[in-house]
């Protein structure tokens, strides 16, 4: 544990020793303010409206669906470059043999690579908080669902940057770890879509598979808005998303300690 802990602060130095996390935090910030200014616009316009019965009424936890739906949105494309220098860099500045040499097994090492960017992320989504004692100040939001709803973002967030960890394990270069990673992560958010109507079935020793369903179930996107954003929590959804996370986590220790015996 000592050696998780130690990778931890070196990370966390790394990141705040230099621009990376200003950078990411304040774009992360000015993205947020966009969109929320827009759900205030909506807000107000739907309020005007029903004022004059044009419109049925909306509640502030509607609304603020449409807020964190966009903010898990946004962590795909910003998980990328936090992640993209944890393995990445130090294979192009020869340093993971350094650390293969010291005291810190490689599950060690991992965890304390992802848990160190973990830590950043999950801080932005905390300052993300004033959000929600605005609308405290408009109205009586249901807190039960904003807070399920964040839940569902860190829970979604733990899968990215495993996602992105492993990725940047496989290659020497940050641009493509980057690239690749955000890929992956626009592909598990499109593959509800895609499995939308989607009537393929493959015939396996295992009977009949509908691969419609199969996609939907292994997309992100449809567990955090059939449940969490719902002011739910589904056992299932949450088994999806720490096993997902995990057996990420397991196949970038494979990736590291096959680097290990090189």
């Amino acid at each position: 544990m000592n050696g998780m802990v130690a990778i931890i602060k070196k990370e966390l130095r790394t990141y705040f020793y230099s621009p990376v996390a200003y950078v990411i935090i304040g774009l992360f910030l000015f993205f947020m303010g966009v969109i929320f200014t827009k759900f205030v616009d909506i807000y107000q316009r739907y309020n005007m409206a029903q004022r004059f019965g044009q419109a049925q009424g909306i509640t502030l936890d509607k609304l603020a669906t449409y807020l964190y739906q966009n903010m898990a949105f946004l962590l795909c494309f910003l998980t990328p470059f936090l992640t993209m220098r944890l393995f990445a860099e130090e294979k192009r500045q020869q340093t993971l043999e350094l650390l293969f040499t010291a005291p810190i097994r490689s599950f060690e090492l991992v965890a304390g690579k992802f848990l160190a960017a973990y830590f950043l992320m999950s801080l932005m989504v905390a300052i993300s908080f004033v959000y929600v004692l605005f609308m405290i100040l408009w109205g009586q939001p249901d807190l039960k669902v904003i807070g399920t709803t964040y839940l569902g973002v860190l829970l979604a967030l733990g899968c990215y940057i495993a996602l992105g960890t492993m990725i940047s394990a496989m290659t020497s270069s940050q641009a493509i770890a980057a690239i690749w990673t955000f890929v992956m992560l626009l592909f598990l958010w499109l593959l509800q879509s895609i499995a939308q109507g989607m009537t393929v079935k493959w015939e396996g020793f295992l009977g009949t598979i509908e691969w419609g369903p199969v996609l939907t179930y292994v997309s992100p996107l449809s567990h955090f808005n059939n449940s969490f954003a719902e002011g739910l929590v589904h056992v299932k959804d949450l088994i999806y998303f720490v096993s997902f996370t995990f057996f990420v986590l397991f196949l970038t220790h494979r990736v590291v300690e096959s680097n290990r015996w090189r």
